[in-house]
């Protein structure tokens, strides 16, 4: 029973973190084929290798744990926070027209600041209140796939740990399931052009870096780090740049990325290559997931679960040999 249970919580984000990968490398190789997308197709492929040899001993590791699951109060409030966090955010984004990104940031930093001990719960639960009214269509949706969200959130507790995403791929999680069982159709965009896609990259790295000098040197935590991030992104971008929406979103995205633990990423420049990996594949998922709660999220995870794994296989040491040991 408790490996079920652990299944359900650590079979489902490794599902989440392939399925994004074989999107972005899916796009590269049908595209006309040019050296170009021959080379990007090579390094998305090489990415969603090394997320599956991260996720293959996640999987491995979690489904024979050495603590029992113990369900208690706490996650029983951690549940209702991520459902309310959903729906208020569907609220925001909709009916007070904040739009997603700001909605999302907005739920992400008053949760940090008014209940703090909830706030990943409720952050979590803002990612799946983004989906598109056309992929959950009404409250009820959004609160169903919150509650599938709000299961893996508690099951998944020590799974994948310290990785930028988590949150985010945990909703995605919740938002795939429902739209399975309504039969929903995601919305689809073309690959951004050679310059867009450049421009979105490289906000992703600074995204990313800005993220986690705020989380982790400045000590803010990575909530409200990314939630800041989110709301200067969402207000500022539309503004200041003529695609201000695809900016804000690759932004927003990255800033999941950022929240990486040192642990796991230790040091600015082992996260801009995350960042970087994370703008690549946020690129080359536009066709695929529109409109999908939790898709930023879970490109970051992507994003994140790649460069660790090119790290620790890496021949150059960047991550230490102590912490080689804990993957």
């Amino acid at each position: 029973m408790q490996r079920l249970l652990r299944s359900v919580g650590v079979a489902p984000l490794a599902a989440a973190a392939i399925s994004v990968g074989i999107a972005g490398v899916g796009s590269a190789v049908t595209t006309p084929p040019t050296p170009l997308s021959a080379v990007g197709g090579v390094v998305l492929a090489s990415l969603v290798i090394a997320v599956g040899y991260v996720s293959a001993h996640e999987v491995g590791t979690e489904l024979f744990p050495q603590h029992r699951i113990r369900l208690g109060v706490a996650d029983g409030a951690d549940f209702v926070a991520v459902v309310v966090g959903g729906v208020l955010t569907r609220w925001l984004a909709v009916e007070a027209a904040l739009g997603v990104v700001v909605a999302s940031a907005l739920v992400g930093l008053v949760a940090w600041l008014v209940v703090p001990e909830r706030a990943a719960a409720a952050y979590c639960g803002s990612f799946v209140g983004m989906a598109a009214p056309a992929v959950l269509p009404g409250y009820a949706t959004v609160a169903a796939a919150g509650g599938v969200a709000g299961t893996v959130f508690i099951l998944a507790a020590g799974v994948y740990s310290g990785f930028g995403g988590k949150l985010g791929a945990t909703a995605f999680v919740g938002c795939t399931a429902v739209v399975l069982g309504t039969g929903a159709v995601p919305t689809s965009e073309p690959v951004p052009h050679v310059g867009t896609a450049v421009g979105l990259t490289a906000v992703a790295v600074v995204a990313a870096v800005l993220t986690y000098v705020l989380s982790v040197r400045l000590a803010y935590g990575p909530v409200a780090a990314s939630a800041a991030v989110g709301l200067a992104a969402g207000g500022l971008a539309p503004v200041v740049f003529a695609e201000g929406t695809p900016v804000a979103a690759v932004a927003f995205c990255a800033s999941f990325t950022g929240m990486v633990a040192e642990s796991r990423l230790p040091g600015e420049p082992l996260v801009g290559v995350a960042g970087l990996a994370t703008g690549i594949f946020f690129v080359a998922t536009t066709p695929y997931f529109g409109g999908f709660g939790g898709k930023l999220g879970a490109i970051a995870f992507v994003g994140c679960l790649a460069t660790y794994g090119l790290a620790v296989l890496s021949p150059w040491h960047c991550i230490s040999p102590r912490r080689r040991r804990s993957l």
